[in-house]
């Protein structure tokens, strides 16, 4: 095993399997190094606790992971978790690619970048609609701004001190802007910060990046944790279960290196893997609904009939548009791009791709926007697996508002499988309804200057399009924004997985804290929510145990 070994640590008999098995102690197990895990290791390590972080990838030291530009150039390589849908009906029956961050950071150091909150209607449905008590927009406001350091906006929407950098510096394309005026000329309002007092309007993305370079939870949270000596991080350890002892999460079990290791929690269990990943675990461990643990083989330990249900992702489509003579992203492969940014972190290469945005409603009638658009100076299609070779820009349409609910399911009862995903993407006409009344007003903003001059031809979808063709495009070529949450949400037991201090219902001593405890999918990208998750977790946390002390010594 690698890392500290804690005092007390001792080796017991090897098992049948012929592994050596060892046992180490802890005050707190964290599954996952990702948005929300390594958050967890900071804050709850800084008064001393044992802390134990387990990783299922390895070191996030891929030269791409800090080049903002090439951000999908990751997407099936060593560093993704490499998902793939099962068919989807909503899709044409497609079968999509799924990717997740498997290496320190999670996904925080495989995603674009964006830091985008939602908006408070978002979280004040949370507790009004689902029940999650204390998660309305003025109560974890405070925790959004906590953790943040914005370079450019000081005022009582975002913090300055934070370990979080914030930023819209970085290489903007001469087209940002055009986008911005040409939806001002459609109607629409500017808006410098879609995480102040509104969301709605035009202007320009924040980012999660710091002196041209990505900035992700491993650089904000766990490499500050990892500089005391109460914190341990093992990295390619795969969880195969939690382990539970008369109703309470007493550890883990993992393995790594070959061997299988017991890690016991003094305090608590917590599952930050993902919204595909801590659903699969809570199963694997005999917690989910039972006629499902059944057929793959698991004892059903607690019956819990909402793991891995709720599922939920935002769809999204593409409108492209050729450019002749532009200056798109097409051109950063030039070596030249790559030394600006080796020498000095300046260039193109600091740019995420998505520069200037969008958010609208789709029907005046609506309480909030339900759609984020994203301009990109340059060809996106295809996670970034098509790349045309003529130069042409991107508009892409995000539903925010998905009404339809997916699934995760085990496929077997081994951890090292893939578990079953279904998004069931778009399986609600009302939200094809929806993408096409946003594909019209989008178009719309197109045709303005000084954006229209720019955007020779409308490549994708056709022009002359009738609606049903364009309904048939929008389910062929619909891709999704990688936001897969909800699957282990907020609500009373029998409606929920955890309860509003996120602990799991029908075990003590375990929680998850991560994207998968949404009740309802936020408006827009969900790194900067799941970061909030964590930190209002961690206090949940602390003050769990604070009393706990309190108890025993008065006893």
């Amino acid at each position: 095993m690698t890392g500290r070994e804690p005092a007390g640590s001792r080796p017991v008999e090897p098992d049948n399997q012929q592994m050596e098995r060892f046992v180490n102690r802890y005050d707190y197990v964290i599954v996952g190094a990702g948005s929300a895990g390594c958050v967890l290791a900071d804050r709850l390590s800084a008064d001393g606790s044992r802390v134990l972080v387990l990783e299922a990838g390895g070191q996030d030291d891929d030269p791409r992971v800090k080049i903002p530009a090439v951000w999908s150039g990751m997407f099936q390589g060593p560093n993704d978790w490499n998902y793939t849908s099962d068919p989807e009906p909503g899709y044409h029956g497609r079968c999509v690619f799924l990717p997740r961050g498997k290496m320190l950071g999670g996904s925080s150091s495989l995603n674009a970048m964006f830091y985008v909150r939602g908006n408070r209607q978002d979280y004040d449905a949370w507790e009004r609609d689902f029940g999650a008590t204390g998660w309305s927009y003025d109560e974890v406001l405070p925790y959004f701004v906590r953790s943040e350091n914005n370079a450019n906006i000081k005022d009582e929407f975002h913090g300055s001190d934070g370990p979080l950098h914030v930023t819209t510096d970085r290489w903007i394309s001469p087209y940002a802007e055009r986008f911005i005026e040409a939806a001002e000329a459609a109607g629409f309002p500017r808006n410098d910060d879609f995480n102040g007092a509104q969301q709605d309007g035009a202007g320009m993305m924040q980012v999660t990046g710091h002196d041209g370079s990505r900035w992700s939870s491993a650089d904000a949270f766990l490499r500050p944790a990892l500089e005391r000596d109460n914190v341990e991080l093992v990295t390619d350890a795969l969880v195969h279960r939690v382990v539970i002892e008369d109703g309470r999460a007493t550890g883990v079990e993992y393995s790594h290196d070959g061997e299988v290791v017991t890690a016991l929690a003094d305090r608590e269990v917590i599952l930050s893997a993902g919204a595909y990943n801590s659903p699969q675990l809570l199963m694997l461990s005999g917690i989910g609904p039972k006629e499902h643990l059944q057929e793959i083989g698991i004892e059903t330990l607690v019956d819990s009939p909402q793991v891995g249900q709720n599922l939920q992702d935002h769809p999204q489509v593409f409108l492209h548009y050729d450019t002749p003579g532009a200056l798109t992203l097409a051109q950063a492969g030039d070596p030249r791009h790559m030394e600006e940014w080796l020498d000095s972190r300046t260039g193109m290469l600091t740019t995420n791709a998505a520069e200037s945005a969008l958010f609208l409603r789709s029907s005046p009638e609506l309480e909030s926007p339900d759609f984020q658009v994203v301009f990109v100076p340059g060809y996106f299609w295809d996670h970034g697996f098509r790349q045309p070779a003529r130069p042409g820009m991107t508009i892409a349409l995000t539903l925010n508002t998905p009404i339809s609910r997916g699934s995760v399911r085990l496929r077997s009862a081994d951890p090292a499988d893939a578990p079953r995903i279904r998004t069931n993407y778009l399986t609600h006409d009302s939200e094809v309804d929806a993408i096409l009344r946003a594909i019209d007003i989008v178009q719309g903003v197109a045709d303005q200057e000084p954006l229209a001059e720019l955007l020779a031809d409308h490549v994708d979808p056709g022009e002359d399009f009738t609606r049903d063709q364009l309904v048939a495009w929008v389910r062929a070529e619909a891709q999704h924004m990688f936001h897969a949450s909800c699957s282990a949400r907020i609500g009373s037991e029998g409606e929920g997985v955890v309860d509003p201090e996120l602990r799991v219902h029908g075990v003590n001593g375990l929680r998850v804290v991560d994207a998968s405890v949404m009740p309802r999918v936020t408006s827009g990208n969900t790194h900067a929510p799941t970061v909030m998750i964590a930190e209002r977790a961690s206090d949940f946390i602390l003050a769990a145990n604070r009393e706990l002390a309190t108890t025993a010594k008065e006893s």
